[in-house]
Parts: C-alpha cells; sequence; structure tokens
C-alpha cells in the first residue's frame, strides 16, 4: 500500500514523514516509523533558533487505534547544539509541540481522548470502556491524567447561586458554587463553613446578587464576605421551611387528623353503593410485643413529662439532655410541642412489590377468574418478582373482607371490591396537601383540604400556611409585613417561631419574595454532582471531584 496514503492519518503532516510500516495481525498491530522533517529547532530555555544538528535518537509513541488494531509511532527525533553561548544548555532535543508532550508516551490526539473518557467515566468505569476501545490503560494512569489538570479560570459572576452537598451524607459536607448568569458551576469548597466562603468572596470581589438557602452559615460568610451584596432567600427553601413548620403545627393535632381521615373514607365508601373498600389488614402483633410496646409507650410518656418539667425549671436543652438520658435533638423534638406527641402511624403503600399489579388482580377477581396460580404466573409475565405467598395473602384478603360484607349487608350476591390504596392521613400528608398547587390536586384530595381548613383547631394554621404560599409563590412582596405580623400574633407555636427566624432574615426573605432570582440551577447542579460522585464510590478528594465536575461542564 502506498506510503502516501497512510500519511494522512500521522497527528502532524507538516513535520512528520513517514517512512515505513509494518502490519501484524496476528497480534492487532501496526508500527509507524516516522522522523522529523524540522530544519531548525528552538532552544526550550532561551528561545535562539539554531539548525546545528548534534545527534538523532528515536521515541515510542501510542497512536490512536484503527478500528481493531494498535497504532505505536517510532519516531526518530534529533537533538541540536543552542548557538546562544549564555544560555545554560548545551544540548536539547527538538519539540514536537503539536504531536506530543516533552517526555511523554502517547501523541496530544489519544491523551486527549483519555483525558475526556477520564472526565466522563473516572478510573474504574473509564478503564473498562478502553479495554473496549483498544486504548488500554489502567485507572490509575487515567486518574493521573485528570490530576494533571488545571482547574478553570473562574470569571466573577454577577448572580451567584450557593448551596451544600455531602461528601458523606450527615458527617461531611462541602459548598458548590454557581455562575447563575451562565448557569454554570465555577467552584466547590471544601466544606460549609462561614469563613470559608466569606474568604472565596473577598478573593472574587464583584457579585452583586447572592442565592443561598436558609443557612445561617451562608448567611454570615456572606455579610462578611461580599456585605454590599444583595442576598436573596431561595422561594423553594422558604416554601420546604413552610412545609416543616406547616407539619409540626398539624401533628400538635392527631385527634383531629384521624377525625377527618375517617370522615373522608365514609364519604368515599358512600360515594360506591355496590363496591367495598379492602382496608390494609391488620398485622396482629404477638402478645410480647404488644406488652414491649405499651411499656415504650408509657416511658416516652414520662420522658416528655421530665423534659418540660426540667424545662420550666430554667435547664438548657443540653444539660436536660444530659440529665434524661436521651439526644438533644429529641429534647427539642419534645419542646416543640405543647403536647405529648403521638408516633404517626406508618403505612406500607408503596412499598409492596405487588402494588403496581393490584389493579389487574382486581379486575380479574370481579371477573370471577380467582385461579392463584393462573394469576400468579399471568402477573409473573408482565414482570412480577415477588413471591406466591403474597399474592396469596392479598387475594385471600379480598374474599375474607367480601364475605364479611355480604353477612353484614345480608345480600345474596357478592358485591365488587374496590381497593382504593388511599394511605393514612398523617401531618406531613396533610402538609404535602395544603402546600400543592391547587390545579394538582385530584377531587378526594381537595376534600381533605377542606375538612382540614373547616376543622375548628385547624382552620388558622391551614389560612397562615395558604397565605404565604401564595405571597411566595405570586412573589406578592407587600404582603410580608401582613403575614409576619399575623403568624407573630397567633396563638401558633411553630408559626410564632417560623415568623420570627424570617425576620431574622428579612431583607433576603423580602428580595426572594420579590425578585426572579432562584436557586433551581444549583439545586440542578447538586443532583449532577451527587451523580459523578456516586460513580467514584465516595473514594475521591475535591481535587479529583473538581475536575470531573468543571471540567467536563
Amino acid at each position: 500500500m502506498d506510503l502516501n496514503f497512510f500519511q494522512q492519518f500521522l497527528p502532524n503532516q507538516k513535520n512528520l514523514a513517514l517512512k515505513s510500516w509494518n502490519f501484524q495481525p496476528a497480534i492487532g498491530q501496526v508500527t509507524l516509523k516516522v522522523s522529523s522533517t524540522q530544519e531548525e529547532a528552538i532552544c526550550p530555555l532561551c528561545q535562539a533558533l539554531t539548525h546545528r544538528i548534534h545527534s538523532h535518537y528515536e521515541r515510542t509513541l501510542h497512536d490512536l487505534p484503527w478500528v481493531n488494531f494498535g497504532i505505536t509511532l517510532m519516531l526518530q527525533v534529533r537533538k541540536f547544539f543552542c548557538v546562544n553561548l549564555a544560555c545554560k544548555r548545551r544540548i536539547f532535543t527538538e519539540r514536537l509541540s503539536e504531536v506530543t508532550a516533552p517526555w511523554a508516551r502517547r501523541t496530544r490526539r489519544l491523551t486527549e481522548h483519555l483525558i475526556d473518557l477520564g472526565l466522563a467515566l473516572g478510573g474504574a468505569a473509564g478503564e473498562r470502556l478502553s479495554q473496549k476501545l483498544g486504548y488500554g490503560i489502567s485507572d490509575s494512569s487515567l486518574l493521573y491524567l485528570l490530576a494533571k489538570l488545571p482547574l478553570p479560570d473562574i470569571v466573577t459572576p454577577k448572580t451567584l447561586g450557593v448551596d451544600d452537598f455531602a461528601f458523606h451524607k450527615g458527617q461531611s459536607y462541602g459548598t458548590i458554587l454557581v455562575d447563575l448568569d451562565q448557569n454554570r458551576p465555577i467552584g466547590l469548597l471544601p466544606d460549609r463553613e462561614a469563613g470559608t466562603l466569606a474568604e472565596w468572596l473577598q478573593q472574587h470581589p464583584g457579585i452583586e446578587i447572592l442565592s443561598r438557602d436558609r443557612s445561617a452559615s451562608y448567611k454570615s460568610g456572606m455579610s462578611q464576605g461580599a456585605p454590599e451584596a444583595i442576598q436573596v432567600a431561595d422561594r423553594f427553601h422558604l416554601l420546604q421551611n413552610l412545609g416543616e413548620t406547616l407539619q409540626q403545627a398539624l401533628g400538635i393535632h392527631p385527634q383531629a387528623l384521624k377525625a377527618i381521615d375517617s370522615a373522608q373514607r365514609l364519604a368515599t365508601d358512600k360515594d360506591s353503593v355496590e363496591a367495598i373498600v379492602v382496608a390494609s389488614s391488620p398485622k396482629d402483633s404477638p402478645p410480647k410485643v404488644q406488652q414491649l410496646a405499651e411499656q415504650r409507650q408509657v416511658q416516652r410518656v414520662e420522658t416528655y413529662e421530665t423534659v418540660w418539667r426540667l424545662h420550666r425549671q430554667g435547664l438548657s436543652p443540653g444539660t436536660i439532655a444530659r440529665n434524661v438520658g436521651v439526644s438533644i435533638r429529641t429534647v427539642q423534638r419534645f419542646l416543640l410541642t405543647p403536647n405529648f406527641p403521638e408516633r404517626q402511624e406508618r403505612s406500607d403503600r408503596g412499598r409492596s412489590l405487588l402494588n403496581p399489579y393490584k389493579h389487574y388482580l382486581l379486575e380479574q377477581y370481579n371477573q370471577e377468574r380467582r385461579h392463584l396460580k393462573t394469576l400468579f404466573c399471568e402477573i409473573q409475565k408482565q414482570g412480577y418478582t415477588g413471591s406466591h405467598k403474597t399474592v396469596s395473602r392479598y387475594i385471600r384478603q379480598l374474599a375474607q373482607t367480601q364475605v364479611k360484607l355480604r353477612q353484614d349487608l345480608s345480600q345474596q350476591k357478592l358485591p365488587k371490591v374496590v381497593d382504593f390504596q388511599r394511605p393514612n392521613l398523617t401531618a406531613r400528608r396533610a402538609a404535602f396537601l395544603i402546600l400543592r398547587r391547587a390545579k394538582t390536586l385530584k377531587h378526594d384530595e381537595q376534600q381533605v383540604i377542606e375538612r382540614l381548613a373547616a376543622h375548628p383547631e385547624l382552620t388558622k394554621t391551614v389560612e397562615l400556611a395558604q397565605e404565604f404560599t401564595d405571597l411566595v409563590r405570586q412573589r406578592q412582596p407587600e404582603q410580608l409585613d401582613i403575614w409576619l405580623k399575623q403568624a407573630e400574633n397567633s396563638d401558633i407555636a411553630p408559626f410564632v417561631r417560623f415568623s420570627r427566624s424570617l425576620q431574622e432574615d428579612y431583607d433576603a426573605v423580602k428580595a426572594g419574595v420579590t425578585l426572579s432570582i432562584s436557586n433551581g440551577p444549583v439545586e440542578g447542579q447538586v443532583n449532577r454532582l451527587k451523580m459523578i460522585k456516586r460513580q467514584m464510590y465516595g473514594r475521591a478528594g475535591i481535587g479529583l471531584l473538581s475536575r470531573r465536575f468543571l471540567l467536563a461542564s
């Protein structure tokens, strides 16, 4: 084959000349003997131009593979004399900067491919794919290439978004910085301390708007590092804080929530004349387990009363925690509720592997197709991976409930079975429904909210939550002061505390409901950062994590 053909595949056709090639199909290798065509060279130390050749030597370079064949360049280069008598270097090797770096064993274009591979996949996954592509590089070599990359230069933005991310959830955290003008991450900080953020802001002056969550640490850091910048409390986090407050306020009235839940179930059941609702079968606990549960409940009540007694004596939460033998968070949670917080019933809705197939089983059951083995095989073909016993237990539950209803109503014909899959109304679910947009609510969910708003113990709570939600979503800053006074003057302790916390961060909250700035792009970048971090199984430090995160953006 003509050498001119292979010449087109060289990394630099201007300064390289192909002398010969050797094709070895048995080992999948092509070796190209190449020489430099440069007539002059520049001294790397003094930049003097010379044409005086000292000697020749050969370098071995790996290049991009051709289909399934590895490519090796046997590159003949020269050494030159430096003609500058004042230069300390008398002899130097010519540089081919467009082909490879000094002392490198790979061409630049192969190195660039490997860097892109490492940025996208990391070490272990990058190594596995490199074997398939014919690059044949180890994970440690990939990570070494990434470690040598410089971080991108930071152009100080006008609008900066700040949020935290977890290195190890619950133990160590860092800070992500995002240019909200360009929707681009510009830096990662090793912690979420106020001093670290303040130092970074002082090193990058010129930021006009700072968007954050309600973190006191970030507030302090921004005030120290960029006192003239406008701080904006993100609207999503304002509503998130409201949801926590609302959940605490509703949790004070567990009996009211149970009454509303019972009334809603009765109303829904009456809407279906011929149908019955399959309620979750109670899991009967052994007598010993029930007895232990009752003992733990009595102990929790005694602990709650002791915490409040010590609190009235003026003891701090930390001292109370040490005296009672519980965590300080438990003490703080007890002091947030004037009444003993009953433990909410947990629902197993959404956790069973059978849930996606219950609708099909109900249809078949009501059509009197009740052969258990047949139904089990049919849903297995649809993707069910659970056990036969789970299906059997559910079909038996349908039959028992159906027969019981016929006995209660003295009917000759078995009624139709319907499973509404309705979760219990807990304080958390009630708060979630109240904060949902009205257009996304179903008819029965809207009825639940109406019942909550109509209950005398919950009317003011629901009213305050809905008013704050509206002023945040519709950006009505003129309503903020009015709402703060209403919450402050209410007798609902969680909302009083929430109002005071908003007043302490008043300027940022006012800016949050006034300006269109949002921390949403920062949350998106945090999700991308989590994916990269999990690809590395938590083994990477902030150096490698920063390069993979920032250079791949």
